[in-house]
Parts: C-alpha cells; structure tokens; sequence
C-alpha cells in the first residue's frame, strides 16, 4: 500500500499534520526549494540552500539561515566575529574571504576552529544580504 502524498494542512496516518511550505509574501505563491550542486566530498548531489518564489514576475529569494548550536565551545566568540565581520567588510570581501583558506590570525584572535570560522562568515554574509542583525540570522532558522 502507498502513501499518498500529502498537501499543506492535510493530517497523516498517524495523526501528525504535514508541514506546510513558506509563501511568498509578495504574491502569495508557495515557494520552492533552491539548491545548487554539492562537491564529492560533501556526499551529497545537492545541497539546499533555501527558497524562491516560482512565479516569472516576483524576485522573492530568502536563504537559510545558519544556527548556531549552543553547545559548542566559544559561541560567543563566534557570534563577536560575526559581528566584527558585519561591521568592517563588504559583502564582496565576505564572500572571497569565505570561498578561500580559512584566516590564521582572526582565528588567533577570536580564539575560534576553522569549523566555526566558516560558520561565523556565513552568518555575517546572511545577516548583511537579509539586513537582519546577526542575532536574528543565528536565532532564525528556515
């Protein structure tokens, strides 16, 4: 027996409701999942990156949003990078920056892995294109 495939609001077999997608909140459209391809070493063909809207006349983009998980060690450094990031580079440096060899001295400096570098790029670039303060971008997740 198969399943059918349920639609936004619709309760499953077992009781649970099927999570609705985000809308577009320009038209009203419900938004589909953006990709793009994935490297070998990441084991995955394609890697999610967030929504757009389908529509040809809207231009509505939101991208995910990279949370950072309580536990791990120096968050606070993270978070201070981030911010530091935000404050002193452009989104064009953040992205070169985030696309070559993690930074030696700022992970010196913030006392932080290479791991949470990264992390600390991606969330000062996300917070700078949805103009969300890094505490937004770190706290919302998609």
């Amino acid at each position: 027996m198969t399943e059918t495939k349920r639609r936004q609001g619709q309760i499953k077999a077992d009781g649970t409701k099927a999570t609705p997608k985000p809308v577009c909140p320009k038209c009203g459209e419900i938004t589909v999942r953006v990709s793009f391809r994935g490297d070998k070493n990441r084991g995955r063909a394609y890697i999610p990156t967030g929504w757009m809207c389908p529509s040809s006349t809207c231009d509505y983009i939101i991208k995910d949003y990279v949370e950072l998980k309580d536990d791990e060690e120096n968050v606070d450094n993270v978070k201070d990078f981030a911010e530091a990031c935000c404050d002193q580079k452009s989104l064009k440096e953040l992205k070169a920056a985030l696309a070559g060899a993690a930074d030696e001295t700022d992970m010196k400096t913030w006392n932080i892995t290479e791991d949470q570098w990264r992390k600390a790029m991606k969330v000062a670039i996300i917070a700078i294109e949805n103009s969300l303060s890094v505490d937004e971008a770190i706290k919302c997740s998609s």
